[in-house]
């Protein structure tokens, strides 16, 4: 995209489809069985105020399995806050968000606070900073994690 738009140009590759659902074991056997997916690596993760950047505590079990060079997220949400409830309340299970990876996290984060967009949540996971976007109008949710 030209440089006089403003806009930054997003990677040129999906690193992951995040996807809330109520209960991941069921899901991914399910995925499993239709399309093959896996196999699947888990893990339950805590974020508490002094992970957090943005947003409000939460627990989580996550789940990850390659779809092509893209990789499938499951997240299914234990306890606290953040936009995974809302959206399973509001929108029931299915693609919460698209997730890139970025060399530039701090230019992204940046420039789309100046464009008015609204971080959702973020927080530190294994040493690299993650956050999310309300990208409206629109309706696209997107993750930026470190790379």
């Amino acid at each position: 995209m030209p440089s006089d738009t403003g806009a930054v140009a997003l990677p040129a590759s999906i690193d992951h489809i995040g996807v809330v659902v109520e209960d991941i074991d069921k899901t991914m056997e399910f995925l499993s069985s239709i399309w093959g997916l896996g196999p699947w690596q888990t893990v339950e993760v805590s974020f508490g105020k002094d992970r957090l950047i943005v947003g409000e505590p939460f627990r989580q079990k996550l789940a990850w399995a390659k779809l092509g060079s893209t990789t499938v997220e499951l997240i299914q949400q234990i306890e606290g806050g953040g936009p995974w409830p809302e959206f399973l309340k509001t929108s029931g299970e299915g693609v919460h968000h698209i997730a890139f990876k970025l060399s530039n996290y701090d230019e992204m984060v940046s420039k789309l606070q100046e464009q008015g967009s609204k971080m959702v949540a973020g927080g530190v996971y294994e040493g690299k900073r993650w956050c999310y976007f309300d990208t409206k109008p629109g309706g696209i949710l997107v993750e930026f994690g470190e790379s």
